[in-house]
């Protein structure tokens, strides 16, 4: 009798198991699921006047996850309208210095710093500059 009554619960439980258990859809995979991030890259245009207001600099370029930046850039006199200075700069940021001169400056990535043992006293007090200007006149 105890055989009969294991072996029935045993036929009972594969039954369910087979029945009503379900593999997982590999297959047929949902987009809710599987959502894929695109960064898309955004035009834009900024206006930064001068200290003084007497010029504005337009800036043209594109935001991506790139720390390098395109810009095309253009100095126009307020009063004049009448164009001033125009071009292409590759970098990090640009911005006024003052008001005849824009201070642009470079991407410069990852350096290695050397040891201060190995530097002479020349080396340790020369100033790294990484920007440049560029005049409007």
């Amino acid at each position: 009798m105890k055989k009969i009554l294991i072996i029935l619960a045993l036929s009972i439980f594969i039954f369910n198991v087979l029945v009503f258990c379900k593999a997982k859809d590999v297959n047929g995979h949902s987009v809710e699921n599987n959502k894929i991030k695109i960064i898309k890259s955004k035009e834009t245009t900024d206006k930064i006047f001068s200290f003084d207001k007497t010029k504005v600099l337009i800036l043209t370029y594109k935001i991506d996850k790139s720390p390098i930046i395109k810009f095309n850039y253009q100095v126009i006199d307020t009063d004049t309208k009448k164009e001033l200075k125009k071009g292409v700069f590759v970098g990090e940021k640009m911005e006024w210095l003052d008001a005849t001169t824009l201070k642009c400056t470079k991407h410069v990535g990852m350096i290695q710093k050397e040891d201060d043992q190995i530097l002479s006293p020349e080396t340790k007090n020369k100033i790294i500059i990484n920007y440049s200007i560029i005049n409007i006149n």
